[in-house]
């Protein structure tokens, strides 16, 4: 009689429980929770990052749904509207980049390459590679992945954390290329990916996804857990802004490295080459902000970066001063107020900027 007892209100706790996780399943499944785009196994057969093809899926940030996206997966598992095609003759641009290009923060049609697909409709095409957390050392898998659609041109998206994260003394995430060092080089090296069955099953539950991605428990613990230390680093162009002599020096090795490699993996004349580097946003939209920003990691590696394409002979877009000068004109800013990403005026800057490079006039007006 006692057990039975006891047992009754562990029982009702129980089934309250689970009633509770079922309503809040059921609701966040109305919700515009965030879907995975379920990332497709990376290895020998599957050499780079790409997502379960001919989806459509709900991209949202925040536990509020701060930004709300609908993206299409297309049939080679990147985000973009278009299906890509081996056997089409016409002048094709590849995009290639990390979060910037995929741009799960805007839709697909206003993403920099969707706004460039229909300026260069008649013209040719432009195909994007990219996946959030790619670096330098992956974008150079990916123009060899692109090699089979033969481009006749490339286009490079910079920004601040493509520099140490290419290198595997800094960065292990799985499903990317890194450099990894090999006696006295650095040898780019793929870390393969599979998904675990925990997780294939896990991501079913939209109550698990919006705990996981729009409002992570994690980010939580780990603002509970921040220190004193912590709180005084600073953040320039999405990287720590402070920088040992050591973590310059292996940067600045890896831009070298990912010079040294481009040709082989792109078979594309430098002169059909595009780097577009991102500006110091949003210490850009002050005077004082930019000027303190001066001599932060980004500050230096964006500089450095632009120097030796410039040296090499490729052209250089600096979307800096344009992002300047828009901010001046109109007060327009280019990030969402709860992310840093490129918003659809960032988009929009870069595509007609794009337009005007002398890579693009080679390509598409000849």
């Amino acid at each position: 009689m006692k057990l039975k007892k006891l047992l009754l209100p562990l029982l009702s706790m129980l089934i309250g429980l689970l009633f509770t996780l079922i309503l809040l399943e059921l609701i966040f499944r109305v919700l515009p929770t965030r879907e995975s785009l379920k990332v497709i196994p990376v290895n020998s057969d599957n050499p780079v990052i790409r997502f379960t093809p001919n989806r459509d899926v709900i991209w949202s940030s925040g536990a509020g749904f701060s930004i709300i996206t609908k993206k299409h997966v297309n049939n080679y598992g990147f985000l973009n509207d278009q299906n890509y095609s081996k056997e089409a003759t016409s002048p094709l641009l590849a995009i290639i980049g990390d979060s910037y290009v995929a741009a799960k923060q805007v839709e697909n049609n206003e993403s920099m390459h969707g706004i460039l697909s229909t300026i260069t409709e008649g013209k040719g095409r432009i195909y994007s590679f990219a996946s959030s957390g790619s670096p330098l050392s992956t974008y150079l898998a990916y123009a060899e992945y692109a090699k089979q659609f033969n481009p006749k041109g490339l286009a490079f998206i910079i920004i601040g954390n493509d520099f140490d994260e290419s290198l595997l003394k800094y960065k292990k995430d799985p499903a990317f290329h890194y450099f990894q060092q090999k006696e006295d080089r650095l040898v780019l090296t793929r870390v393969n990916y599979h998904s675990s069955f925990i997780k294939d099953i896990a991501r079913k539950s939209a109550l698990v996804r919006y705990l996981t991605y729009n409002a992570p428990i994690k980010a939580l613990f780990a603002i509970t857990q921040t220190t004193h230390v912590d709180k005084k680093i600073k953040y320039v162009g999405n990287t720590q802004a402070g920088f040992t002599p050591e973590r310059l020096k292996d940067s600045k090795n890896a831009v070298n490295r990912f010079f040294e490699l481009l040709p082989a993996k792109t078979d594309v004349p430098k002169e059909k080459i595009l780097f577009v580097m991102d500006g110091i946003r949003p210490n850009l939209y002050d005077a004082k902000s930019l000027k303190e920003s001066r001599g932060s990691y980004y500050d230096i590696m964006r500089q450095y970066f632009i120097k030796i394409a410039t040296i090499k002979g490729y052209e250089v877009l600096d979307m800096q001063p344009h992002f300047i000068k828009a901010h001046q004109e109109n007060n327009t800013t280019f990030e969402y107020p709860t992310d840093n990403h490129w918003n659809k005026n960032g988009h929009k800057l870069v595509a007609e900027k794009i337009v005007d490079s002398k890579v693009y006039k080679k390509l598409f007006n000849p």
